[in-house]
């Protein structure tokens, strides 16, 4: 039941930022007007301003992803970069990097708590953070050739794969 669920999500979750990165106007109107984003950059200074709305809104927004990530053991990205999408104006290159840094802080712990317990294999571990480092520099250069809304379509358009993989392989198993 995790396995439809996180589906599920992660399938609505691509639905809806595909539809958005192809300028879906009814959803940017009605999105609009339902609820402004409450954190927006400043034009001057490139930086966020900040607001208790703003604050409250990432927070419960950390909070979401953190409950999703440890419920159905999924990788935060999923959940992190479109909730970022709703809550603030930022490109979508800031928000794929501040969902890496997360990623990143939160992976940290868990690999130092699991070292500590002495339960961390690093024959796996090693080589498999070298292949996904490797990856990550590829699609960095990729990445820099694709327009924001390309790789928001890129994004979901992955996420809907995943979702229909995982409802097969459920499905598959029963």
């Amino acid at each position: 039941p995790l396995t439809l669920l996180f589906a599920a999500v992660l399938a609505f979750v691509a639905w809806r930022m595909f539809r958005q990165a192809a300028g879906s106007k009814a959803l940017q109107a009605a999105e609009s007007t339902h609820s402004a984003q409450p954190c927006r950059l400043d034009n001057q200074t490139g930086r966020f301003v900040w607001t208790a709305l703003c604050t409250r809104a990432l927070a419960l927004s950390g909070a979401g992803a953190g409950l999703l990530s440890g419920l159905l053991g999924v990788g935060g990205g999923f959940v992190i970069v479109p909730a970022l999408k709703k809550a603030t104006n930022a490109p979508l290159h800031t928000i794929v990097a501040t969902s890496l840094a997360v990623i990143t802080l939160v992976s940290a712990s868990g690999v130092i708590t699991t070292a500590i317990a002495g339960r961390m294999d690093w024959q796996v571990g090693v080589p498999f953070a070298a292949g996904a480092m490797l990856a990550m520099l590829g699609g960095r250069l990729l990445a820099s050739r694709l327009s924001g809304a390309r790789l928001q379509q890129g994004f979901a358009a992955v996420a809907g794969l995943i979702a229909i993989g995982m409802v097969a392989k459920v499905v598959m198993a029963s």
